[in-house]
């Protein structure tokens, strides 16, 4: 199995829901509108 690029896992995901739920950004906002460090995609993987 060969590594992917954030690129083909987020086309993937939004095309064929490969992940679900996906997020792609790495920052969220909370209810008490906080920038948070999250999830998603990174250098490092999903």
């Amino acid at each position: 199995m060969t590594i992917k690029s954030d690129k083909w896992i987020k086309e993937m995901s939004e095309k064929h829901e490969m992940i679900n739920p996906f997020e792609a950004g790495q920052i969220r906002v909370d209810q008490n509108n906080q920038k948070l460090i999250s999830y998603g995609t990174s250098s490092y993987g999903y």
